[in-house]
């Protein structure tokens, strides 16, 4: 089965749902049911596009690592459609965009459609978020955004006029004998991608968005969007371009800054949407640090894990936040007295970023730092073997602070917040939240996940 059917058939159903608007929704979730449940049909092979072979022609690379990726972001992006469709109908042909989008970045082999594809998602991701009704922050963000994207197309033409290929598998070869010709163009495409990856210094726009967010955008773009993105970057890390010397040193400073201001920042808030958001800066910059130095097969699932625990956070809080009217944790004390199941729900992923056992968050976030310390591992970064797990230990600290601050909030007994939740929205977070345990408890068989990452010479796959 051809995966151009993953980006073809959102583009034409989005057609369609223009000019027959009443079906959009229908046809919104129809569609974005076959995303989810056509990867588990696709046979692993390299689609060529357009007629001419590689590295000359278009190529969609399907292989594990895509197909996981697939399955994990269309299938978030399928149940925040679920849960918010009937509130934003209006956005149906908007969502089918940005699936098409999001569904060509996970599966490009070529480097000029992933910018395509970068555009395509980004322009759909600007449009939800004037939901927000904020439209200053959304200039902000299409500006960062389209600042970002200009970045790398001009990384990529400088790569192109050296090397003469735009194909991942081809400039990774090029690549592996150029490596310090390459230091500038990539670090130009890496600060393009950062900007939608939420590393700072390049994340201005994150706070007007996400601290403005609603129940589509906020978890459209915290879980569904920083997740393909973070898979994205790890594309490119694990597999393009080689992390070494004076590149090496400035990734492992902007990831570090990235980790403990994010933390930190989220530890001086008051507001909850804006405690979720810095962590979410904080939980990026630890993804793309483990596929920055080698730890691909684990930060894909680091990944996919913040982001299930990232759409229950933000769909809770914004739904909270829509009923009291304020996302200041003392307006929204005691929550969760009058909905247990959800806050539950909302507990457990916390507690599963904060990588206590019992959660998937556990097993991700452990493994990962045991991989720092095995043997064979070498650390491309300056003190990667050492420095980077005391980071990441760090932030888990200061994350337990402010998360027991917050869950201490919203359990608080005291007071009674009267919220109301569908009762199809409890049923999706507290199925997430069950699957947060059920990964975390059957570790065996999230290892072998893992494995199946990582060919027989104990290199991460992806390609």
């Amino acid at each position: 089965m051809s995966a151009i059917l993953l980006i073809a058939v959102p583009l034409l159903a989005a057609f369609i749902s223009i000019l027959v608007k009443k079906v959009s929704p229908y046809l919104l979730l129809l569609v974005s049911l076959f995303a989810l449940v056509y990867p588990f049909f696709m046979d692993m092979s390299d689609v060529i596009i357009g007629g001419f072979d590689s590295p000359i022609g278009i190529n969609l690379v399907v292989n594990k690592f895509a197909l996981t990726s697939l399955i994990a972001v269309n299938g978030l992006f399928f149940l925040v459609v679920a849960v918010n469709i009937a509130q934003y109908k209006k956005l149906s042909s908007i969502l089918l965009v940005a699936l098409a989008g999001l569904n060509g970045l996970l599966l490009t082999g070529d480097l000029f459609n992933l910018f395509v594809f970068i555009e395509i998602s980004g322009i759909a991701a600007y449009l939800i978020t004037t939901t927000n009704k904020k439209p200053l922050q959304t200039f902000n963000y299409l500006v960062a955004g389209t600042v970002g994207s200009s970045l790398y197309l001009l990384g990529l033409i400088i790569l192109y006029n050296m090397s003469g290929t735009l194909n991942m598998a081809d400039m990774a070869t090029f690549v592996e004998g150029n490596g310090m010709y390459t230091l500038f163009p990539f670090l130009l495409m890496f600060i393009g991608l950062g900007v939608e990856a939420k590393l700072l210094p390049f994340n201005s726009w994150v706070k007007g968005i996400l601290g403005h967010s609603n129940n589509l955008s906020g978890a459209m773009i915290a879980s569904v969007y920083a997740t393909a993105i973070a898979l994205v970057f790890g594309k490119l890390l694990a597999g393009v371009f080689q992390i070494e010397g004076t590149l090496a040193l400035i990734i492992a400073l902007v990831l570090g800054i990235t980790i403990l201001a994010g933390e930190a920042m989220a530890y001086a808030s008051t507001k909850a949407r804006e405690i979720l958001l810095y962590s979410s800066i904080a939980q990026a910059g630890i993804v793309i640090l483990l596929f920055t130095v080698g730890l691909g097969a684990w930060a894909t699932f680091f990944a996919i894990a913040n982001g299930v625990s990232k759409f229950i956070l933000f769909g809770v809080v914004n739904r909270l936040t829509e009923e009291v009217g304020s996302d200041e944790m003392d307006q929204l004390k005691g929550s969760f007295v009058n909905n247990k199941l959800i806050g539950v729900s909302f507990t457990v992923a916390a507690l599963s970023i904060l990588g206590l056992p019992l959660f998937f968050g556990f097993v991700v976030k452990m493994n990962s730092l045991i991989g720092f310390f095995e043997p064979d591992f070498v650390s491309n970064l300056p003190g990667g073997n050492f420095i980077f797990p005391i980071i990441i230990l760090v932030a888990s600290v200061i994350e337990g602070v402010y998360f027991v601050k917050l869950l201490t909030k919203l359990w608080y007994k005291d007071s009674d917040v009267k919220v109301n939740f569908t009762p199809l929205f409890k049923y999706v977070v507290v199925v997430l939240a069950v699957a947060l345990i059920v990964f975390g408890l059957f570790q065996g068989e999230v290892e072998e996940l893992v494995a199946s990452l990582i060919n027989p010479g104990g290199v991460f796959i992806w390609n």
